[in-house]
C-alpha cells in the first residue's frame, strides 16, 4: 500500500510505466471529468469516476482485488479508507472475477486514511480496505478509482 500526496509521485515508480500513467492520469483528472468508466489502455489500464455518499462504517466493507492495483483519489470531498494488514480475514462475499472483488469480515485492528484531493493511495491485491467511510459526517465526493492490471 502507498498512501502519499501527488507531489512525491515519482518516489513510486519509473516515468512511464503503468502504475506512474494511472497516477498522473488521476493527478490530471478534471473535476468535470463523467462518471463511468474510461480505457486507457483497454483491461490492462483504465479509469472508474464515480460520485456517491460517504457511509458510517457499519455500512461499508473490507475488500480486496487479485486481478487489479486500485488507486484511489478524490476529485472532490473528503473521506476516510480503513486499512488492515490482516490477509486471513474470513471471507463474507466470494471473490467474484468479473468484478475482481471479494469482501471480508472487519478485522480486529484498523488504520486510517483521510483522503482529501490532492492525496492518493495505491492497493496492491493483498491490501485490505475499506473505502467510503465518513469522516467526520456523511458528505458527497467524486471519486477516481485508477484499475491498474498486476500481470
Amino acid at each position: 500500500m502507498i498512501y502519499d500526496r501527488f507531489e512525491n509521485l515519482d518516489l513510486y515508480c519509473r516515468p512511464g510505466s503503468r502504475l506512474h500513467r494511472a497516477l498522473v492520469h488521476a493527478r490530471d483528472a478534471a473535476r468535470t471529468v463523467a462518471d463511468g468508466r474510461t480505457d486507457i489502455d483497454g483491461d490492462r489500464l483504465y479509469a472508474s469516476v464515480a460520485t456517491y455518499e460517504t457511509g458510517a462504517r457499519v455500512e461499508r466493507r473490507f475488500e480486496a482485488h487479485k486481478k487489479y492495483i486500485d488507486i484511489q483519489v478524490l476529485l472532490e470531498g473528503e473521506e476516510v479508507i480503513d486499512i488492515a494488514l490482516d490477509t486471513d480475514l474470513p471471507v463474507l462475499e466470494a471473490y467474484d472475477e468479473k468484478r475482481d472483488v471479494m469482501f471480508l469480515k472487519p478485522p480486529q485492528h484498523v488504520a486510517s486514511l483521510v483522503m482529501t484531493p490532492g492525496c492518493f493511495a495505491v492497493f496492491y491485491p493483498h491490501d485490505v480496505h475499506r473505502p467510503g467511510c465518513h469522516l467526520q459526517e456523511q458528505r458527497r465526493v467524486r471519486k477516481i478509482v485508477m484499475k491498474v492490471a498486476v500481470e
